[in-house]
């Protein structure tokens, strides 16, 4: 038996069995399956059952849409679902489960990058920027510079101090 299971923002992912031929889908209770979201028309998608048991999706002309598999429904056109497929009612996503295995499906199409070489290239002024990883800058520390300057002194004077000492001649007797 075909499913859909629809991931709700708020309460989580609910399973619907479906198991009628025609299966209204939208956000008033009126709906053979309710989901109440305001991204989702009072009526925005019909599931129609067809001889393989699987159903065709239509969107009903919704405000904000019906997706499958990532694109965009036309309104009033008829799609057939397979196991697998990912819908996505106007902000509500779900996905449609069925016994039916899925028949392959075309690769995306691969879309054509018009790549232009530049006739000549000039380095930028400021080339220093081309890099993503950040340089460290050595900063000037007054104190620190200060303190090195003062212990070089004290260094040099403590030397001076003990050369004196040792000129220092013991007196005659």
């Amino acid at each position: 038996m075909p499913k859909l299971l629809v991931s709700l923002p708020d309460s989580g992912d609910a399973s619907h069995d479906l198991n009628d031929t025609v299966i209204f889908i939208g956000r008033v209770s009126e709906n053979a399956l309710q989901i109440e979201d305001v991204s989702v028309s009072s009526r925005h998608a019909q599931l129609t059952q067809d001889e393989t048991g699987d159903y065709i999706l239509r969107d009903l002309g919704s405000t904000n849409g019906t997706q499958l598999n990532g694109k965009d429904l036309v309104p009033e056109e008829d799609h057939k679902l397979q196991d697998g497929d990912k819908l996505v009612f106007g902000k509500i996503e779900a996905s449609y489960v069925s016994e039916n295995p899925a028949e392959a499906r075309p690769l995306p199409e691969t879309e054509e990058v018009a790549a232009v070489v530049a006739e000549t290239s000039k380095r930028p002024a400021d080339f220093a920027n081309a890099s993503p990883f950040q340089k460290k800058k050595k900063k000037r520390d007054p104190i620190g510079l200060t303190l090195v300057i003062l212990a070089v002194l004290a260094i040099l004077a403590l030397g001076g101090v003990v050369a004196m000492i040792y000129s220092i001649q013991p007196p005659d007797l």
